[in-house]
């Protein structure tokens, strides 16, 4: 029971639960008293109670008994103030877990972990961005110039790890690096927030990893723009704002956004940025389009584009490493926090024989 008062701790935080509220959860069967000495490591449980904790708390019986193997960073945090305290705790627990199973997936089939790319890309001044995205497109993600579809699949295929939480819409995005080697990028699945605005956190958050932003690390808020940036880039490169524009304009029509937003799964806010970014247009007229913009467009950016932002990279590994006999199907299932039956119904029945 050496690692059990933590795990219960992590599990009731993952679950977004006080004392009392797992307690009632459980019909009162545990007390409050009851439940903070098992926290604390006075009390033991029996079968019986461990049974019923892993019901009322949704894991897995061997999730008790692990190590807590995995640290997230300070840094990872910055995101999440604007939430209350139990549900960062929440955010937090929920996406070192899903680590905690994604790395020991990974370490049964022998695989590494890495970056990317072999260092930072070193911004001195905001021009460099545009090179620093040019570069991730180009020469580390392979991608040219061609629309992102799934980004969060390109990502994973690239080693950096992607984790969505349905939470808050306060809360968009937040990453960090675990031991300096591993990159990780949590974003809100909310369906509240726009999917192009969820695409577009995702690449915000790359920056965080790629950039070396040192040179302004006393402006947070210039920080926070130039990941804007980077993100806006990646979505849209500059040849292909400029050839959507074809030179400066002084007058622009939302249907036209609306095209070009479709294709790339961009906001049709961060398209006029893109086009200020390159002097398609005025400042003053980006402002213009900014008023209208929050008037009439911003609760409209659910619709026009139907993408995809689905990876499948941690279920393809667990169906491999139960093919390859290096975990049974049980293991797996457990793995993927699912009873056997069920995993085995969606993933292996169809077995090619």
């Amino acid at each position: 029971m050496k690692y059990f008062p933590d795990r219960l701790k992590n599990a009731r935080k993952m679950s977004g639960l006080s004392l009392q509220e797992l307690s009632d959860r459980l019909g009162n069967t545990l007390s409050k008293q009851a439940l903070n000495r098992l926290e604390s490591g006075q009390l033991n449980p029996d079968s019986e109670i461990l049974s019923e904790l892993c019901k009322a708390l949704n894991v897995t019986l061997d999730y008790f008994f692990k190590d807590n193997s995995v640290e997230l960073a300070d840094v990872a945090f910055r995101k999440l103030r604007k939430l209350p305290a139990k549900e960062q705790e929440r955010v937090t627990s929920k996406t070192v877990e899903f680590l905690e199973r994604y790395f020991e997936l990974e370490n049964l089939l022998g695989l590494k972990n890495g970056l990317p790319f072999k260092k930072k890309f070193k911004v001195n001044i905001p021009d460099d961005v545009e090179v620093a995205a040019n570069t991730m497109r180009q020469e580390i993600l392979k991608i040219g110039t061609d629309p992102i579809s799934n980004i969060n699949e390109l990502l994973e295929e690239n080693n950096i790890k992607i984790y969505s939480i349905e939470a808050d819409p306060s809360f968009s995005g937040m990453s960090t690096l675990i031991d300096n080697k591993v990159g990780v990028i949590v974003f809100n699945n909310n369906k509240e927030i726009p999917l192009v605005r969820r695409r577009f956190t995702v690449l915000h958050e790359l920056a965080h990893l790629y950039l070396d932003l040192s040179s302004f690390q006393d402006d947070e808020k210039q920080i926070e723009r130039l990941c804007d940036t980077f993100a806006g880039a990646m979505l849209l490169p500059g040849e292909k704002i400029k050839e959507y524009f074809g030179g400066k304009r002084t007058k622009v029509y939302t249907n036209e956004l609306k095209l070009i937003k479709k294709n790339y799964g961009i906001s049709l806010l961060a398209i006029m940025y893109r086009a200020k970014a390159y002097k398609l247009v005025t400042d003053s007229y980006l402002k213009f389009f900014i008023i209208n913009y929050n008037r009439y467009y911003k609760n409209q950016e659910k619709e026009g584009y139907d993408g995809k932002e689905d990876t499948t990279r941690f279920i393809q590994l667990l169906i491999r490493a139960v093919a390859q006999e290096v975990i049974t199907s049980t293991k797996a299932a457990s793995l993927n926090n699912q009873i056997l039956g069920d995993f085995r119904k969606q993933y292996l029945d169809n077995a090619i024989k």
